[in-house]
C-alpha cells in the first residue's frame, strides 16, 4: 500500500491544532533570563495532539515487532520521531513562541523549526508505516482498497509532482517573508495559523521527495534531487540578503518588541537575516550531501552486483552447466536474461506484506485470501488476465498495477524498480 500519503494526512490531523494554537495571544512578559526557563507553556491544545501521535507511533512499533514485521521499521526511524516531537515542543511550548512575538529574528528561528527540521525528521522517522501498522490488519486492507480504488490516489500523485512541490514549497518560504503578507498575518491570527500550516505541510511534501521515505520510490533520481534542493537553497536565500542589505526597516510590527530587549528594528532584521542564510543554508548542505552519499552508495550496491554476476557466474556456470540443463528446460520465461536476486526477493516479499493479501508458498504467515494464491506463478501463461507472464511484464505490474489494469484490487506500493525485479525473480521459482 502507499505509504508518503499518510504523512500528509496523519500530521495534517494530528498536528493542525498545534499550530492553530501555538500563538494565541496573551500578556507580554518582560523580558528576562527568567523566562528563558519559566517561559515554557503546557498549553493541552499543543500537548494532547503531539502524545496522540508518539502514542500512535509507539502502538504500531509494539504491532510490528508482535507481528514478526520488524524489518518495516526504519533504522533510527524511532530516534528521528522522537527527535521530531522534542523540535515541534521546542518551536511551538518554548520560550521561542513567546519571544517571537516580540522579535523577528526569533520568529524566523520558530518557522526554520517548523520548516527545516521536523519535517525532515519525521519523514525519516518512517511514521506513516507505523501510523499504518497501528491500525488492525482488516483496517489496514480497508485502506489500500480505499486508496487504489478512489481518486484521492491520482489528486495524490498529481499534487506531489516534483515540480509543484518545488512551486509551492519556495513561493510558500518567498511569500510569507514578504514585508506585507508578514505583517498581515502578524494582524490576523487566522492568516498566522494559515502561515504555519502552509509551511508546515509544504515542508512534508518537500521532504518527502528529498529524502524518499523507506518503503516508497523516489519521485525524482538523485541527480535531479540534487538540483531541487540547490535550487530551493538559492532562491530562499533572497529574502535573508533582502533582510540583510535593506537600508530601512521592512518589519515594523515588531517595533514595540524590539524595545523591550534593546534592539533596534535594522538589528533584529538583520540578525533574522543571518539566521535565514546560515542555519537554513546548513540544512540544505546538509541535504545536498545526504542525497550524494545515498547516490554513491547505490552506484556502489549496483557495481557490486553486476561484479558478482560477472566473471564468477560465469566460470560457475561453466563447471556446473550438465547439472542445470533441466532447470534451463524448465525456465521457457526468459529469466536467464533477466537480473533479479531471488533470495532478496523472498526477504522483499515479507518486508512489503505481501502475504498480507496472497498466500505464497515459502513465506511465513504469507497466507492471505485478499488476492489469489501466488503458488505456480512462475508457469502461468498471464498475469491479471492481461499480460504474457514474462520477467519484465511482471516486473512493470507490481512496480504499478493500477497503471496496467486501472481499478484492480492490487494497489500501487510504489516499489522501486530494482525491489520489483528482485521480487519478480523469486515469485518466477515458484513453478
Amino acid at each position: 500500500m502507499r505509504l508518503s500519503p499518510t504523512i500528509g494526512w496523519s500530521l495534517m490531523l494530528l498536528t493542525s491544532p498545534c499550530l492553530a494554537w501555538a500563538h494565541e495571544s496573551g500578556q507580554h512578559q518582560a523580558p528576562s533570563f527568567g523566562l528563558l526557563v519559566k517561559g515554557w507553556t503546557s498549553d493541552p491544545a499543543t500537548l494532547v495532539p503531539l502524545i496522540v501521535a508518539t502514542v500512535w507511533y509507539l502502538i504500531g512499533m509494539i504491532r510490528a515487532r508482535y507481528d514478526g514485521k520488524s524489518r518495516v521499521i526504519p533504522r533510527k526511524g524511532p530516534l528521528c520521531f522522537a527527535a521530531a516531537m522534542i523540535v515541534l515542543v521546542i518551536a511551538l511550548q518554548s520560550p521561542i513562541d513567546t519571544i517571537s512575538e516580540d522579535l523577528f529574528s526569533v520568529h524566523m528561528v520558530q518557522h526554520l523549526l517548523l520548516m527545516l527540521a521536523a519535517p525532515p525528521l519525521l519523514v525519516l522517522s518512517g511514521c506513516a508505516i507505523m501510523y499504518l501498522r497501528a491500525l488492525p490488519r482488516s483496517a489496514r486492507k480497508s485502506v489500500a482498497r480505499f486508496w487504489s480504488r478512489s481518486e484521492i490516489n491520482y489528486l495524490y500523485d498529481a499534487l506531489m509532482h516534483p515540480l509543484l512541490v518545488w512551486t509551492l514549497f519556495c513561493g510558500a518560504f518567498v511569500f510569507w517573508h514578504s514585508p506585507g503578507p508578514y505583517q498581515w498575518a502578524l494582524d490576523d491570527e487566522r492568516v498566522h495559523i494559515v502561515e504555519h500550516l502552509s509551511f508546515f505541510l509544504t515542508s512534508l511534501a518537500f521532504w518527502s521527495i528529498v529524502l524518499a521515505p523507506r518503503g516508497t520510490r523516489r519521485r525524482l533520481q538523485y541527480g535531479p534531487t540534487l538540483l531541487f534542493v540547490v535550487s530551493t537553497a538559492v532562491l530562499s536565500g533572497l529574502p535573508g540578503a533582502l533582510m540583510i542589505f535593506s537600508p530601512r526597516p521592512l518589519y515594523p510590527g515588531h517595533a514595540e518588541g524590539v524595545a523591550k530587549w534593546g534592539l533596534t528594528l535594522m538589528e533584529d532584521q538583520q540578525i533574522a537575516g543571518l539566521i535565514m542564510w546560515i542555519p537554513a543554508g546548513a540544512a540544505y548542505i546538509l541535504a545536498v550531501v545526504v542525497v550524494f552519499l545515498e547516490w554513491m552508495k547505490e552506484a556502489e550496491a549496483r557495481a557490486i552486483r553486476a561484479a558478482r554476476r560477472g566473471l564468477p557466474l560465469i566460470l560457475v556456470l561453466s563447471v556446473l552447466s550438465p547439472l542445470l540443463i533441466g532447470c534451463d528446460e524448465q525456465d521457457g520465461s526468459g529469466l536467464a536474461n533477466f537480473s533479479g536476486d531471488a533470495h532478496r526477493g523472498a526477504l522483499l516479499v515479507k518486508q512489503y506484506g505481501c502475504g498480507g493479501c496472497h498466500s505464497i508458498p515459502g513465506i511465513s504467515e504469507a497466507d492471505g485470501n485478499v488476492g489469489p494464491p501466488l503458488m505456480h506463478i512462475g508457469t502461468r501463461s498471464y498475469l491479471a488476465g492481461v499480460l504474457n507472464n514474462s520477467p519484465e511484464n511482471m516486473s512493470r505490474w507490481i512496480q504499478d498495477p493500477q497503471k496496467v489494469l486501472p481499478g484492480n484490487a492490487m494497489p500501487t506500493m510504489n516499489i522501486s524498480q530494482s525491489d520489483a525485479r528482485d521480487i519478480t525473480a523469486f515469485l518466477h521459482t515458484l513453478k
